[in-house]
């Protein structure tokens, strides 16, 4: 079946044969959408032959994103730490110069405080755009670990990897964060939506639908 993804650049989009996200560059529409992992297991007398591999492929991923896990719940709280120091320090600032700790009775310390105040309000944009980045690269690593490890619907006490989630170190991090991950994601799809800049991997479900309706 040909796809629908576009040609000639490099797209992440999932493997049709293990379902990893990986890259592609396609030459055309009837380029298959299988990944190098899995070339050779086209065919059904491969089957037995593709099962292993894939789950040497997949416990690898796992295993890679556990390894972040723990990095990401830190550096999502230290993000968000930053930008509530960035607030306060900006908003000092601003008082310091409301109070009129710059005399601008003279043309001189009207210009002055106005060259502060812009170059104020380039390092605030500046500060804020690099904490986004940072918030954005956390979070993103949250929402992959999540789709490993979240409750079982079908298995009430079960994480999705299989173990009870009292012995699931995964879900017991991302359950302090959860919802500040949730609520990140909720809002950059309103982000996606209204054709804004967002933080959403190229992965998610509505980024990927995005690129192939383009």
């Amino acid at each position: 079946m040909p796809h629908q993804h576009p040609l000639h650049a490099d797209v992440d989009v999932p493997c049709l044969c293990c379902g990893s996200v990986q890259r592609f560059r396609f030459a055309s529409a009837s380029d298959q959408v299988v990944c190098s992992h899995c070339r050779s297991h086209l065919g059904p007398e491969r089957a037995e032959q593709r099962d292993r591999e894939h789950i040497v492929l997949w416990r690898g991923i796992l295993e890679a994103h556990d390894r972040d896990a723990r990095g990401a719940a830190e550096a999502a709280v230290a993000a968000a730490s930053d930008s509530a120091e960035l607030v306060a320090r900006l908003t000092a600032e601003r008082d310091q110069l409301r109070a009129g700790a710059i005399d601008t009775a003279s043309e001189v310390g009207a210009a002055l405080q106005d060259q502060l105040r812009d170059d104020r309000v380039r390092r605030a944009e500046r500060a804020t755009q690099l904490t986004a980045k940072r918030v954005d690269t956390a979070m993103v690593a949250l929402w992959r670990l999540q789709a490993f490890h979240h409750p079982d619907p079908k298995k009430p006490g079960t994480c999705t990897c299989g173990r009870p989630l009292p012995a699931c170190g995964e879900s017991r991090i991302l359950e302090g964060v959860r919802q500040e991950m949730l609520d990140w994601e909720r809002r950059n799809l309103e982000l996606l939506r209204a054709g804004k800049r967002h933080g959403l991997p190229p992965e998610h479900p509505d980024v990927a639908g995005a690129a192939g309706r383009r």
